[in-house]
């Protein structure tokens, strides 16, 4: 099926599976995307058209760009109810990499840009990869955020002094029905973060020579 399609087939399961389920409500579900892809426009008239609404963050040197939305895409997202936060400045291939001042820098001018276009406070931020560590945390936090957004499959809310932090279940286009049916009722919560670990553990691996590159690129 076409990305479209499949996103429409996963919103019908949704409301059928919440109007199905006894306390619940549609109200205790977020949509979050990355990026700030000019795919974005669509995602969210999808989401009216079912009386839903998202989170969109943008990631903020690449607004304007091809592919990516405008200042005034960003602007019609929000008033039409949508919700915009920050997924860093320039979206680090791994973002932990940073040193502490490169990452609380890359929060503060994503959030300043955000906030001149929109008028407003910025107080939701994602971490580019969903790569964590505890001054990603700290950073945001400092950074003025007041909700952080990683990409570790975790159903509680978790604090980082008055931070509030959330996980997120990734839906991918090739998955079945079937999975995620299970992973809106987090039967598979524990396969889930198995394979997280597995891939947290790799990017760990490689971050060593990452970070000798990103370093590179801030002293340029």
């Amino acid at each position: 099926m076409h990305k479209k399609e499949v996103f429409l087939n996963h919103i019908e399961i949704f409301k059928n599976y919440v109007n199905s389920a006894e306390k619940l409500s549609v109200d205790q579900f977020l949509f979050t995307f990355d990026d700030g892809g000019i795919s974005n426009l669509k995602s969210a008239k999808i989401l009216e058209e079912n009386e839903l609404k998202g989170l969109y963050f943008i990631t903020t040197n690449r607004i304007g760009t091809k592919g990516f939305l405008s200042e005034n895409d960003i602007l019609k997202l929000h008033q039409s109810g949508h919700q915009i936060g920050s997924h860093s400045h320039t979206h680090p291939m791994i973002f932990r990499s940073l040193t502490f001042d490169q990452m609380l820098d890359e929060w503060k001018t994503s959030k300043a840009i955000l906030e001149e276009i929109l008028g407003e406070e910025i107080t939701h931020c994602s971490v580019p990869g969903g790569d964590v560590d505890e001054k990603t945390y700290e950073t945001a936090s400092a950074a003025g955020f007041k909700y952080v957004f990683d990409s570790e499959p975790i159903p509680e809310t978790r604090f980082f002094n008055e931070t509030e932090i959330f996980g997120r279940f990734s839906i991918k286009v090739q998955m079945s029905d079937a999975e995620f049916i299970k992973t809106l009722g987090l039967e598979n919560l524990s396969a889930l973060q198995r394979k997280r670990k597995m891939k947290s553990t790799i990017k760990k691996m490689i971050s060593p020579i990452h970070q000798y590159i990103q370093n590179k690129k801030y002293e340029s």
